[in-house]
């Protein structure tokens, strides 16, 4: 009885992710997959779970150079960074790591496009005679349209499969029974 009590907790002690989840992301401003027509002045994510104090995140641009940001603050669920600067027009991607209550580290990224209004200034001299617009190369549109698009190359790295730990507990659990029922007899 004591070798299946022992059994028991070992099993129990060797598969606890089963039982804790992981912290994801609940919401974001700007909102994943959103096209804001203001440049955002504050990034803030919140998760389902407390997060530590040591959770950041950057901010990528379509060429994937990080912009500038303040300090992130974390307070409970949430983590929030100023943006200094105004974000141009383009594709952005938030790449975020935290470490949930649970102890676990846990990353993940989205996208958001800021398409602002470009505000033009009238002349207040003569117009000048305008140059006509160079025409692209062949080669500069075909770069063009091999980019890879930030929001279609993010993945969810939130996802976790506890498929084999399911399995690997249910095949203790009937090893623990077969040894409990060989004992009996």
């Amino acid at each position: 009885m004591k070798r299946i009590l022992l059994i028991c907790l070992a099993a129990l002690w060797l598969v606890p992710g089963v039982a804790l989840a992981h912290s994801k992301l609940e919401t974001a401003v700007p909102a994943k997959d959103a096209t804001v027509n203001v440049s955002p002045e504050l990034i803030e994510l919140t998760f389902n779970t407390k997060i530590e104090k040591l959770s950041n995140f950057k901010i990528l641009n379509a060429a994937g150079e990080e912009m500038e940001k303040d300090k992130v603050e974390v307070s409970g669920m949430s983590m929030s960074g100023a943006l200094p600067a105004e974000l141009p027009n383009g594709i952005y991607t938030v790449k975020w790591t935290i470490i949930g209550a649970d102890g676990h580290s846990v990353e993940g990224d989205y996208a958001f496009t800021v398409e602002a209004p470009v505000v033009t200034e009238e002349p207040t001299a003569e117009p000048e005679a305008t140059a006509e617009a160079p025409t692209p190369s062949p080669e500069a549109s075909a770069d063009a349209d091999n980019a890879v698009n930030p929001s279609e190359s993010t993945t969810d790295k939130e996802g976790t499969n506890y498929t084999p730990a399911f399995i690997i507990g249910a095949i203790i659990v009937v090893a623990a029974l077969v040894l409990f029922m060989r004992r009996r007899k």
